[in-house]
């Protein structure tokens, strides 16, 4: 990069960045309760008084801490106990309290173009929280404090385009985010072939439920760092979309192609579907193939088969997830559990479905009747459940705005428009995720968790930034040719 404050290698940023992942593992885990207090309480202090130029790095720390850094961290594991009878609150719902202080005290020089639907959605999330406690909803301190915490990190989509207002600092979270993707595949390698999880290994905690020993009648299921290998996917397609960028082909096929490893190993199918659909839609609309980066890719497949061949656990257990992924076929035959391996269609979904006919047009909001139904693994039906039709309807209009809205910027800008390719990346990339949110797990919805919520606000920041870019190089090019 040529700007002054990103001239540091990106070796030393990234072994700057492991160094802090590593001390963070050693205060969480190892230290005394002051230790482990004094550390993040710095941290964030630290956080609170960096420069713009420094918010990448402070976002990819507390954006590992919710969503693991080889088998350390995630949800609920990097808490901190605020005050006496309170529950305690994880370090990066703070880092976002802080980041919502410094985002309305910054200048920005460019407004979201989604910003007044985005306005529209959060005015009926208010009412959905009004209309839970007209429903009904526990006063218990520890339920007030959850949905606060569920709130929280929506906010998110505020603070990230007011703190990232160049495309550097997107750059540069990447910098950070590509290396953790390929350790979190080292992770789910180390878990299959060990048997153990990392944080189990070491001492720290307990095993994890999916540390087994694989055979070929037991199949591993476990996934890490979920929500970074949906942002470090998009990262890897935004700069592949572009014909030269910071980073080099090689690499960010090589993320890819990690990040596809670590999904295909988990037998996840929804997962692995999203997976396939992104990478082949990606290949014939977005990403142009020279010869250099068909060489790139075939040495790492190439690569990747043998590995997963001359071990005999990872042999085991890449078949049983050919296998489990052979299971659709039984559901496209009207098969709707699958073989028995799918009970969403028919137990989870009705179950839901089934609470929200007695409250259709609005849901059940932040009540106790939704708490006690939710269901994160039937997104749609948890969607409607919750916020019922208006909603959903809603949300649909919102996705469909901005989906418009880059399509058309898409084929208004010209064709040398750096980020051109950008534009129609986005939308391809939120079917994909949202085949996730459909098949496996509830990835959208009017309350949020850390790690999602980090992804996707950096998803809607950069839709944000590259829009703009794209009306400042229109409007340029019409001054140009009056």
């Amino acid at each position: 990069m040529g700007n002054q404050e990103y001239k540091q290698s990106d070796l030393v940023k990234v072994l700057r960045f492991f160094g802090l992942a590593v001390l963070a593992i050693l205060a969480n885990y190892y230290a005394p309760a002051w230790g482990k207090v004094i550390f993040h309480l710095a941290t964030l202090v630290l956080y609170f008084k960096c420069k713009p130029e420094e918010e990448p790095f402070w976002l990819a720390y507390f954006f590992i801490l919710a969503d693991g850094f080889f088998g350390f961290f995630g949800l609920y594991e990097v808490t901190l106990s605020l005050l006496p009878g309170l529950p305690e609150v994880e370090v990066s719902q703070l880092y976002i309290i802080l980041s919502i202080i410094k985002a309305r005290n910054t200048v920005s020089s460019y407004r979201p173009f989604y910003q007044t639907p985005l306005l529209v959605l959060s005015i009926y999330l208010i009412y959905l929280i009004i209309q839970g406690y007209v429903v009904g909803v526990d006063l218990a301190m520890n339920v007030q404090f959850r949905i606060f915490k569920w709130i929280v990190p929506l906010m998110l989509l505020y603070s990230i385009p007011k703190l990232f207002q160049k495309q550097e600092q997107y750059t540069e979270l990447f910098v950070y985010l590509f290396p953790v993707a390929l350790v979190a595949l080292g992770t789910q390698l180390f878990t299959i072939l060990t048997s153990s999880s990392p944080v189990a290994f070491f001492g720290a905690k307990k095993e994890i439920w999916w540390a087994i020993e694989i055979t070929k009648d037991k199949t591993y299921r476990g996934l890490y760092n979920e929500s970074l290998i949906i942002a470090s996917n998009l990262g890897a397609l935004f700069y592949l979309a572009q014909r030269k960028s910071h980073f080099s082909n090689m690499y960010l096929f090589t993320v890819l192609i990690a990040n596809f490893a670590s999904i295909f190993l988990s037998a996840t199918r929804g997962w692995t579907i999203y997976m396939v659909f992104i990478l082949l839609s990606s290949m014939f609309f977005i990403v142009q193939f020279d010869r250099r980066r068909v060489m790139s890719v075939s040495t790492i497949i190439l690569l990747a088969i043998l590995a997963s061949q001359a071990i005999p656990t990872l042999r085991i257990q890449t078949n049983n997830a050919f296998k489990r992924l052979l299971t659709l076929e039984k559901l496209a035959q009207g098969d709707a559990t699958a073989g028995g391996t799918l009970i969403r269609i028919t137990e989870r979904g009705p179950r839901v479905m089934r609470k929200w006919e007695l409250s259709k047009l609005t849901g059940w909001g932040f009540s106790r009747e939704f708490m006690d139904n939710n269901d994160v693994h039937v997104g749609n039906q948890n969607i409607l459940m919750q916020s019922g039709i208006i909603g959903a309807a809603l949300m649909i209009f919102f996705i469909g705005f901005v989906s418009v809205k880059l399509w058309l910027r898409y084929l208004n800008v010209g064709f040398d428009f750096k980020y051109r390719k950008a534009l129609l990346l986005f939308p391809i990339y939120f079917i994909g995720w949202f085949i996730i949110h459909s098949s496996s797990e509830q990835e959208f919805a009017y309350y949020q968790f850390p790690s999602t919520g980090i992804t996707q606000a950096v998803f809607f920041g950069m839709i944000a930034l590259t829009y703009f870019y794209a009306v400042r190089e229109e409007n340029a090019e019409s001054v140009v040719a009056v």
